[in-house]
């Protein structure tokens, strides 16, 4: 189940759709075999208070690529690679006049260190997520 956590700051959260960028991004790692299109959670977190080195005016957008299925190495940064291209072709996509950065991070975590409650499958109760054979 990956999680993708995207933090903004407010002028490339009021330009970027992220609902739209969320889409194309689990489609894609979907579509590459990575993942099941039904399993990801995605959220924006707006973030109100920002500062890139010195320039309180630069712009930026980090997302964390969060699994909890064990992947190699190599898949996960393909499916990270696909987070940071959708987000640079969307940034790219309105004339930005200003510095941006764009970071993608992955975080692994162990399937026995996490607790899940799914109302649609078991009836809302809570289940330590089982290891993968």
């Amino acid at each position: 189940m990956p999680h993708i956590v995207f933090e903004s700051t407010s002028g490339l959260l009021s330009r970027l759709n992220f609902v739209q960028v969320m889409s194309t991004i689990h489609t894609d790692i979907a579509a590459a075999g990575h993942a099941q299109l039904g399993d990801f959670k995605s959220r924006v977190h707006a973030c109100h208070a920002t500062l890139a080195g010195i320039d309180p005016d630069a712009e930026f957008v980090i997302a964390t690529l969060i699994t909890t299925n064990p992947r190699p190495t190599g898949v996960q940064r393909q499916m990270a690679q696909i987070i940071h291209d959708t987000l640079v072709a969307a940034i790219n996509a309105f004339d930005a006049k200003f510095w941006w950065q764009c970071c993608v991070f992955i975080e692994s975590v162990e399937r026995s260190s996490y607790l899940k409650t799914d109302s649609k499958h078991h009836c809302g109760v809570t289940l330590t997520a089982p290891q993968i054979p």
